[in-house]
């Protein structure tokens, strides 16, 4: 459930947030999608589509795509941060995603409202906890999108 009881943040920490939102999708469009694994808490999960992904299975999902048989550009925008009253953030903000299959050149593409809990470290790093996806428009999908059914023990 989310919260509701939001506080503004500052212009400083309201910039850098959406700075590693974006440094998160930048690894994942230019095939260093493990990268951004340095970014998550130790309980981080992800749900979408119904389901509820946390570690070690999404750093299998995040090395599968490394090597997918597509190149995507993920822009984000419209950028919404809150403070919560748990000593997080909310960052809302919506996501279009290009992707080209590599073997067909097929084109899709998707748009997905992303919700993220970030949480700052003992030395005060902002890292990723939650991330809820909700995709609302997505064109001729790519076949070889990485899934969680296929890992070994993977769960759905």
């Amino acid at each position: 459930m989310r919260n509701t009881c939001y506080m503004t943040v500052s212009l400083d920490l309201r910039t850098q947030l959406e700075q590693v939102v974006v440094e998160s999708f930048t690894a994942v469009d230019h095939g260093h999608a493990v990268d951004s694994l340095s970014q998550l808490t130790a309980d981080f999960a992800i749900t979408s589509a119904g389901q509820r992904v946390g570690r070690p299975q999404y750093d299998q999902l995040m090395a599968a795509r490394d090597n997918a048989g597509y190149t995507s550009r993920h822009v984000p925008a419209n950028f919404r941060v809150a403070r919560d009253d748990h000593g997080g953030f909310q960052v809302d903000f919506v996501v279009v995603s290009h992707r080209t299959e590599h073997a067909t050149g097929a084109y899709s593409v998707s748009v997905a409202d992303f919700c993220d809990t970030w949480v700052p470290d003992d030395a005060g790093a902002l890292l990723l906890r939650l991330r809820q996806v909700t995709t609302v428009i997505d064109i001729n999908a790519p076949a070889s999108r990485p899934k969680v059914a296929d890992l070994p023990n993977g769960v759905s």
